[in-house]
């Protein structure tokens, strides 16, 4: 598996946005196995969408642990806005880093972090449509875990990929083996007219 390969598993898949080429060295092993990881997207109408992530790691051992700790609060903002611009030229997006927080407990062997960014540029309105999208990326199917994507409450959905687990109509899930790939969705906002034929 090739760095860059292993850095999108430690993006989309492991703890979503947290990027290094010291982690990436770090985790070749691997020195932990996700238990799970619990993602919310939270998308409107414009080109800013707020992601955020619960994962559980668990380590080979204490060791592994802290030096894992010890390189993840070295990433700063800077870093991650630093390698967007290069995720951008592969995508073909132009994503840019607006704000990222992050929280770490230690719960017992597991160690569950918890991580919001804030992303511009990873929904393309065009139109009177909006597209979330950041290309074929694969992402990992984890057990217990779930992929969430939060749409507005006047929205009408024009097209999902993957199949999703659940469609809500304004909550999209993917439980498990059927997170497959970051979705795809097209959406737009309901217009009085849409309204009108809904309640005929």
């Amino acid at each position: 598996m090739g760095n860059k390969t292993m850095l999108y598993l430690l993006v989309l898949i492991v703890l979503f946005f947290l990027i290094t080429d010291v982690i990436t060295l770090m985790f070749r092993g691997p020195n932990f196995t996700v238990e799970y990881y619990n993602s919310d997207v939270l998308v409107g109408y414009n080109d800013v969408a707020t992601i955020t992530t619960i994962s559980g790691l668990k380590f080979k051992s204490e060791k592994k642990k802290e030096e894992y700790l010890t390189t993840y609060n070295q990433t700063s903002l800077e870093t991650f806005r630093k390698y967007f611009s290069e995720v951008s030229k592969d995508i073909g997006k132009n994503i840019e880093v607006l704000d990222f927080k992050s929280n770490i407990k230690n719960n017992g062997n597991i160690l569950e972090i918890t991580e919001t960014v804030v992303l511009k540029g990873i929904v393309q309105p065009e139109s009177d449509t909006y597209t979330l999208d950041m290309g074929q990326i694969r992402m990992n199917s984890v057990a217990n875990s779930t992929f969430k994507v939060h749409l507005p409450e006047d929205v009408r959905i024009e097209s999902v990929e993957p199949t999703p687990t659940k469609n809500l109509g304004t909550l999209i899930i993917w439980s498990g083996e059927d997170i497959k790939t970051f979705p795809r969705i097209v959406y737009k906002r309901l217009s009085l007219q849409d309204y009108q034929k809904e309640g005929e």
